[in-house]
């Protein structure tokens, strides 16, 4: 596969705060690429990069960064020019590939003006906008600048033929991927390979032909499960293959 394999630093969330540690305890697992991801906003701007993971950070293929969804509600207002700021200001900093945002916590898109890096937006799950095909091709037909994370997990949520609708009508948008496994039972992203089929493997097959990073979004519930990435890495590497 000619994919690149990243981890987003949601994988390990539970098990600390500092988005330091985090980093830290993805290394091990030698992915291509990380994602900072920001749930909270306050977070983002408080935020100080260590010198060993700045200089890990530029060592990787592809770095991106999952902008906050709390605390925060974008559009014409203070508390997104604080954000929008930071995010500028870190994403040059770690060279940045793209920043994704949720457009379900926009209030108004006309704040993108003053996004001079690359951004994203990702479709949501079943419960909030901007989870269908339509929604998501109407709000990125409003502009060129609009590149789209599609999130395999949310799309399963909502309905699983969709996976080949975004794959015929939204592929040319695409700039990465989130990919693993929910349902409306689960609290939180879960393992991809746990819920290996030749159903799933088929679900999977039409993203074979996309040329862009797979960032994965499986989150451990403990240091225990740590090591499961690894499987998750390995088991992504060989449905793609």
């Amino acid at each position: 596969m000619n994919n690149l394999i990243c981890i987003s630093t949601g994988a390990d969330y539970k098990m600390s705060e500092d988005m330091n540690r985090k980093i830290e305890l993805l290394k091990e697992f030698c992915a291509d690429g990380i994602e900072l991801c920001f749930a909270d906003s306050q977070a983002l701007i408080d935020f100080k990069i260590t010198d060993e993971n700045l200089y890990y950070l530029k060592s990787l293929k592809w770095v991106s960064i999952h902008a906050p969804w709390i605390g925060i509600r974008y559009g014409r207002n203070q508390r997104t020019d604080e954000v929008v700021k930071s995010m500028r200001y870190l994403s040059d900093l770690i060279d940045a590939k793209n920043v994704v945002f949720h457009g379900n916590f926009a209030d108004d898109f006309s704040f993108f003006l003053n996004c001079d890096f690359t951004y994203s937006i990702e479709n949501s799950d079943w419960r909030y906008s901007f989870h269908t095909v339509l929604e998501m091709e109407k709000l990125l037909a409003e502009s060129d600048n609009y590149k789209f994370t599609f999130d395999f997990a949310h799309a399963l949520t909502v309905n699983s033929s969709d996976v080949s609708v975004y794959m015929s009508r939204l592929k040319d948008r695409m700039i990465q991927v989130h990919l693993s496994y929910l349902d409306k039972q689960l609290p939180d992203h879960w393992f991809l390979h746990k819920h290996d089929s030749v159903e799933m493997r088929n679900l999977l097959s039409p993203l074979k032909d996309l040329d862009v990073p797979i960032v994965l979004e499986c989150v451990a519930a403990n240091e225990s499960e740590l090591p499961m990435i690894k499987d998750e890495i390995e088991y992504v590497r060989e449905v793609f293959s």
